[in-house]
C-alpha cells in the first residue's frame, strides 16, 4: 500500500512539475521580451488597399462605432472599403451599417460561428480581386485614426499578420469589465509584444488584425473551432508565419459586465483552445520534427500556458486529497495548497499590475480590478478544467450596446 501511494505522489508531483515547466517557459519569454528592443516600422510610401470585414449578427445599437470610426481614419478613402458581413440578422444592422457608409453583405445560410461567417466573407473578398490586404473588425469595436497607417507601415515592412493594441471602450464600468481589460494589457504588452520583440509570434485576439491577402491562396480562410483567432495563429505559425504585434494600432471594444456573459464567453474560450490543442496537436508536432524552431516551439506553449494554471491547481488539490487519505496531517497538506494559491495569486496580481503600467494611458481600468484581477485568472482556469467535461457546443454573441 506505501509502495502503490508513493507511485501515485511521484505521479501528481510530476504531473504538476510539467505544468510548472510550462509556466515557466512563458515567465522566462516574457522577462527577456522586457528587455529586447522594440522594432519601429518605417513609414511607407505604397499604401495598401484593405478589405474591412466587419462581423455583425444583430448588431443595430453599435454598428455606426466601427464604421465611422474607419471612415474617419487618415488612411486614404481610396485605399480601404468597410464592409460589414451581417450574418443572419433579424433586426436593422443591415439598414444601420448602410447609413453609416458600408458597404453590406447580407449572408442568409445558417453560421455555426464567427469562423464561418469570416470564410464566407473573405472568399468574396478574394473573387473581387481589387484588394491587397484584410483587416477584421467586430461590430462594437472604435478604430484609432491611425490604425491603418501604422498596420500598413508594419505589412510594407515584412510582415504578414499584424495585431493590434486592444483596449476595453468601458473599462470603468465594473469590475468585470475592468478584468477585461487588464486581461487585454497581459496579451497586449506581456504575451504579445515580448514575443513579437524576441522575433516569436503573438496571438490574434478575435478582432482588430490584419494580413496581406495573398498568404491564404486560393483557398481562402478554413477555420473549424470556437476560436477561429487562435486557430489562424496556430495554423499560420505551421505554415512557418508569425503574428506581429503593433502596439500604435490601437482600437477599443466593449467587454461583458455580468457574471453570466463573462462565464459563457470564458467557457467558449476554453472550449476553442481544446478544439485547438486536440486538431492541431499532430501538424505542429509533425511541423516541429521537419524543421524545428523556437518559435514554433513556443507557439504550442504559449497555448498551453493559461491551462498549465489551472491544471497546476487541480494537481494540487487531488495531491493534497490523496496525502489526507493516506493519513497525512490535514494541516500541513492544507497549509501546502494555501501556499500553491497565493502564489498563483500573486503571480497573477504582479503581472496584472505590471501590464496595466506598461499600456497605454488610455482606457485604463480602475485599481479595485486590478488589485482583484486574481478572481478573473481564477475563474479563466476554472472555465479550463469545466469544459473538459461540459464543452460548449453552441457559439452565441455576447450582447452589446446596453
Amino acid at each position: 500500500m506505501t509502495e502503490h501511494l508513493a507511485r501515485v505522489f511521484g505521479a501528481l508531483d510530476l504531473m504538476c512539475l510539467i505544468m510548472g515547466l510550462v509556466f515557466l517557459w512563458s515567465t522566462l519569454i516574457l522577462l527577456v521580451g522586457l528587455l529586447s528592443r522594440w522594432h519601429r516600422h518605417p513609414k511607407a510610401d505604397r499604401k495598401l488597399r484593405f478589405a474591412v470585414l466587419v462581423c455583425a449578427r444583430n448588431e443595430e445599437n453599435v454598428i455606426r462605432l466601427p464604421v465611422k470610426s474607419v471612415l474617419m481614419s487618415r488612411y486614404p478613402k481610396e485605399c480601404r472599403e468597410v464592409i460589414v458581413l451581417a450574418d443572419n440578422c433579424t433586426d436593422a444592422t443591415a439598414a444601420r451599417a448602410r447609413e453609416a457608409g458600408a458597404t453590406v453583405w447580407e449572408k442568409t445560410e445558417p453560421s455555426s460561428g464567427k469562423g464561418d461567417v469570416l470564410e464566407w466573407g473573405i472568399r468574396r473578398v478574394i473573387d473581387a480581386g481589387r484588394f491587397d490586404a484584410v483587416a477584421v473588425f467586430d461590430a462594437d469595436n472604435i478604430v484609432s485614426d491611425i490604425w491603418f497607417d501604422a498596420m500598413n507601415n508594419a505589412l510594407n515592412d515584412g510582415e504578414l499578420i499584424v495585431t493590434g493594441r486592444r483596449m476595453s471602450s468601458n473599462a470603468t464600468t465594473n469590475l468585470i469589465s475592468g478584468w477585461y481589460t487588464v486581461y487585454w494589457d497581459l496579451m497586449n504588452e506581456l504575451s504579445n509584444r515580448v514575443r513579437t520583440n524576441l522575433l516569436l509570434s503573438g496571438k490574434l485576439t478575435g478582432t482588430g488584425f490584419a494580413f496581406l491577402l495573398p498568404i491564404l491562396g486560393r483557398e481562402g480562410w478554413h477555420t473549424r473551432t470556437m476560436v477561429e483567432d487562435v486557430e489562424f495563429s496556430i495554423q499560420s505559425n505551421i505554415a512557418g508565419r508569425r503574428v506581429a504585434y503593433v502596439a500604435g494600432a490601437e482600437y477599443a471594444d466593449e467587454q461583458p459586465v455580468t457574471i453570466h456573459h463573462m462565464w459563457r464567453q470564458l467557457c467558449r474560450w476554453a472550449t476553442g483552445c481544446w478544439q485547438v490543442v486536440y486538431h492541431y496537436f499532430r501538424p505542429w508536432a509533425w511541423a516541429m520534427l521537419k524543421r524545428p524552431s523556437f518559435r514554433l516551439f513556443d507557439s504550442y506553449f504559449a497555448l498551453l500556458t493559461g491551462m498549465s494554471v489551472a491544471f497546476l491547481i487541480l494537481f494540487g488539490f487531488i495531491s493534497i486529497v490523496v496525502r489526507i487519505v493516506a493519513g497525512a496531517g490535514v494541516l500541513e497538506a492544507v497549509a501546502m495548497f494555501a501556499l500553491l494559491i497565493c502564489f498563483i495569486a500573486f503571480v497573477s496580481s504582479v503581472t496584472g499590475v505590471l501590464a496595466v503600467l506598461l499600456s497605454s494611458k488610455k482606457r485604463r481600468p480602475k485599481w479595485p480590478a486590478v488589485l482583484t484581477f486574481p478572481i478573473f485568472s481564477f475563474v479563466l482556469s476554472a472555465t479550463v478544467l469545466w469544459t473538459l467535461v461540459c464543452p460548449t457546443k453552441t457559439w452565441k454573441p455576447i450582447p452589446h450596446g446596453n
